[in-house]
């Protein structure tokens, strides 16, 4: 599962499924929730406009992914994200239905990390 969600996570940085209302539709919560690294809370509709309205990817990498099972059909990830030069730790909830789907996510602002990256 941990891999199937990295997959996921990094999609949501590329532009074919960012322009792909369907996909996201399927894939993000219907009580999704997000705080963004602007410090304010998205709901679905939201998040989906925004995406689709991307017209590039985003040049998002990620380092330090972690996977953890809460139960069977629930999952913590951490992980750190790179953009223009500033560091971010994002978490997200995901949780299986008829298949994974994006239930919570935040992005906050690192602003001293002395910690190694790892890149996945």
């Amino acid at each position: 599962m941990e891999d199937a969600i990295l997959i996921l996570e990094k999609k949501l940085f590329q532009l074919p499924y960012m322009n792909d209302r369907s996909w996201l539709d399927g894939v993000i919560h219907d009580h999704f929730r997000e705080c963004g690294k602007s410090g304010k809370i998205y709901d679905k509709k939201t998040v989906i406009a925004f995406l689709t309205d991307c017209v590039e990817d985003r040049e998002i990498v990620i380092y330090n992914y972690e996977c953890t099972s809460i139960d069977i059909n629930t999952y913590l990830i951490h992980y750190i994200t790179k953009e223009h030069k500033q560091l971010y730790y994002r978490t997200s909830l995901w949780v299986m239905q008829d298949c994974l789907k994006l239930l919570f996510h935040q992005a906050s602002l690192i602003t001293k990390a002395d910690l190694p990256l790892t890149i996945f």
